[in-house]
């Protein structure tokens, strides 16, 4: 078995007294604590896995950043910061400095925010550059076009292509493609995340009428730009299948050679965050 790493989680606490979600947001009832996560990373032999703060917390990355001192051997951190906020760089990097997050994430049209050029966001992606991180881009296909001046301004920052696109059931393309991710694998700091069959397929498990997509991003981007996730908890963002079943797509399900599998499982997104 590869090593594997869960390139795409995130962490909602039971204890909403604590960590309240915002009542703006769209609100979620289902588990999805680290310790369910943990739970379920090891009956489906995940060795790691990366969380980023997810957006029923808005701006407050308390939940995430407070569980993980005492779950740094497997777990990553991912934050969301205002890239509207003239005080967001200094934010950013205090949460990098004094609280170990190693990732952000910026998102588009699915919070409300103007285009990835937008001048007012500079700051926060040069800040993000600056300190080494990854970033995570949560934006729908219909965006990648305004993306690319970011990847060419940081061609040294690694950007994540969240879900390739299929962002939500609303946001998806009408008729499943990669075509416009595809369009951004000429920039090397481009990764795709494979992580949205169960919104691009119209089948039930195994999703195999997405397989193709899979292969074509596979073949566009190289295994060693591509790489897996859950987007736990799944019953709340993937509930077409188990987490289980998410992992055994990449360990057996999709017609990939060993060293493909190798890199989407693990190899690709071992430097991309700090463990540890």
């Amino acid at each position: 078995m590869p090593f594997i790493i869960d390139a795409h989680t995130h962490l909602v606490s039971p204890d909403r007294d604590r960590y309240p979600q915002d009542p703006t947001t769209y609100q979620v009832d289902h588990d999805g604590s680290a310790e369910l996560l943990k739970s379920e990373m090891d009956a489906a032999a995940v060795d790691r896995a990366y969380t980023i703060s997810p957006w029923i917390y808005r701006w407050d990355n308390s939940y995430v950043l407070d569980v993980l001192p005492e779950n740094r051997e497997w777990l990553a951190v991912g934050v969301l910061v205002n890239p509207y906020d003239p005080d967001g760089p200094a934010t950013l990097e205090r949460l990098v400095k004094e609280r170990g997050a190693s990732g952000v994430r910026i998102q588009g049209r699915i919070c409300g925010n103007g285009p990835f050029t937008d001048e007012e966001t500079t700051p926060l992606w040069k800040k993000a550059a600056d300190l080494g991180l990854t970033i995570d881009v949560n934006a729908t296909q219909e965006e990648y076009a305004s993306l690319e001046p970011r990847l060419k301004q940081f061609p040294d920052t690694p950007i994540l292509l969240d879900h390739c696109g299929f962002i939500s059931a609303e946001l998806s393309p009408d008729t499943p493609t990669v075509e416009p991710v595809i369009r951004l694998a000429r920039y090397p700091n481009a990764y795709a995340k494979l992580s949205f069959l169960g919104l691009a397929s119209n089948q039930a498990y195994p999703f195999t009428d997405g397989h193709r997509l899979v292969k074509e991003l596979v073949d566009a981007f190289g295994p060693e730009r591509c790489m897996f996730g859950t987007n736990f908890p799944t019953k709340q963002y993937n509930p077409k299948a188990s987490y289980s079943q998410l992992v055994r797509l990449f360990t057996e399900e999709i017609d990939l050679t060993a060293e493909e599998r190798e890199w989407i499982l693990g190899k690709t997104a071992v430097n991309l965050w700090q463990w540890g």
